[in-house]
């Protein structure tokens, strides 16, 4: 089953994290790209420096005054370096370089680039050709190198990138716990309708009412407006089943005096034929009329159980030869069934006439645990034949009196309403059904 919730939060999720992802990385490069940018601007600085102090002497050596304001020149291995070289001079280098050099970069760079420094230590390097006077006249170019050593700089691009995942990763969380939040309370719309939909289908409510947002307000209605239209369409056919099973009575009554005729003249075969097709039109009359009589669902309905049964039960006394059988009935007072109080009294009628006539003296009515016990101390149903009870017009018990559609109807019933029916052996031998109906007081 698809989940809408599920949707939203996987969306969510994938876009938050799609989200994150790229924030990381355009502020990673951003770092990275500031930090160079401040290694470069101090390389530019030492370089102002070196240029400042630089220049050649008599023997077109190169000379440093005074001295450079970075100690780590001074240190070796201090990190930071220079180089001055020119054509046909010995090359001036900063202290920190010891005794190595730095390769010559070609026609000088102004952007920062990888260099192998002292010890194989990876270095960041900028470097320029100037042009510096000479003491007898004219310009002589000198190259100059100034170096920092990449390590710190590869370091603070680490460990930064190492925070910002860390921090990313906690906002992340955080944000991904407030999409959940906002994603559960912003469908509880939907879960209250469910509960209000729910309640309609268990006969606790006839209509969705209560204030529901904007947006869920034209389902309500037109579930609203279902309801009423199949109520009416259950209403008229209800009418147009009982004008045409009055429009029928007529008719059978006719085939049944002609069976009667037919038999004076001694012609009994055809009266018995007539009186089977009309016995079989009046069932089938009598299992449509019950069927028009139920109710198309079991929304709105609240019927009393107690009330009804004691009713079926007052009426099952008063028929002739009843006095033989015991009645006892065990339903909490407080029962309320979903279910329309004529399809009630339907399957109470039903079944309990089904238990008057198969007891030899005693029918048990109870309701537990959401189920109606009907039993019986009578003959009883072999485990075979159960399975057959309440297909139409099928007697068990051929000497008894009816016509097979009782139990057909409570099939009927157990099918609109949803509820399950279960013929079992009773404690005394005879007949238990079982019937599935759920206390919604």
């Amino acid at each position: 089953m698809k989940s809408l919730r599920l949707r939203l939060i996987l969306l969510a999720t994938v876009a938050t994290l799609m989200l994150l992802a790229i924030a990381g990385i355009v502020f990673f490069v951003l770092f990275q790209r500031q930090l160079e940018t401040f290694t470069r601007d101090e390389l530019n600085l030492h370089f102002e420096q070196i240029i400042a102090g630089l220049e050649f002497d008599e023997d077109g050596s190169l000379l440093l005054e005074g001295n450079i304001s970075d100690p780590r020149f001074e240190q070796p291995f201090g990190g930071l370096y220079w180089q001055a070289s020119a054509k046909d001079a010995k090359p001036l280098r900063s202290r920190s370089l010891w005794d190595e050099g730095l390769p010559d970069l070609p026609d000088g760079q102004s952007t920062l680039v990888p260099l192998q420094g002292p010890q194989g230590v990876e270095l960041m390097a900028l470097s320029r050709v100037i042009a510096l006077p000479l003491p007898n006249g004219g310009e002589k170019q000198a190259n100059i190198i100034v170096a920092s050593d990449a390590s710190k700089l590869n370091s603070a691009i680490t460990d930064f990138g190492r925070r910002i995942a860390f921090g990313l990763a906690s906002v992340g969380l955080a944000l991904l716990a407030a999409m959940f939040t906002i994603i559960l309370l912003g469908l509880r719309p939907l879960a209250t309708l469910k509960h209000d939909v729910e309640k309609l289908r268990k006969g606790q409510s006839q209509r969705i009412d209560g204030n529901h947002l904007q947006e869920v307000a034209p389902l309500v209605d037109e579930l609203n407006a279902l309801m009423d239209s199949r109520e009416k369409q259950l209403e008229r056919a209800r009418q147009r089943a009982g004008n045409l099973a009055h429009g029928l009575k007529t008719p059978i009554t006719v085939i049944g005096t002609l069976a009667n005729d037919a038999e004076a003249r001694g012609e009994d075969n055809l009266a018995q034929a007539l009186r089977e097709n009309a016995g079989q039109m009046r069932d089938l009359i009598d299992r449509e009329l019950a069927r028009s009589r139920m109710s198309t669902t079991n929304t709105g309905h609240r019927t009393p159980l107690l009330k009804e049964v004691e009713r079926v039960v007052e009426t099952m006394k008063r028929a002739p030869g009843n006095d033989r059988i015991q009645w006892r009935v065990s339903v909490p007072e407080k029962t309320v069934v979903s279910m329309d109080r004529i399809d009630l009294l339907e399957l109470l009628g039903n079944v309990l006439d089904n238990a008057r006539k198969h007891a030899h003296g005693r029918v048990e009515v109870a309701h537990a645990n959401d189920t109606l016990t009907i039993a019986d101390d009578g003959p009883g149903v072999s485990p075979e034949k159960r399975n057959r009870i309440m297909r139409r017009g099928v007697k068990l018990d051929a000497l008894a009196a009816g016509s097979g559609l009782g139990l057909a109807i409570v099939g009927d019933l157990a099918e609109v309403y949803d509820f399950s029916v279960a013929f079992k052996e009773s404690e005394w031998g005879g007949l238990k059904v079982e019937i599935g109906l759920a206390d919604v007081g």
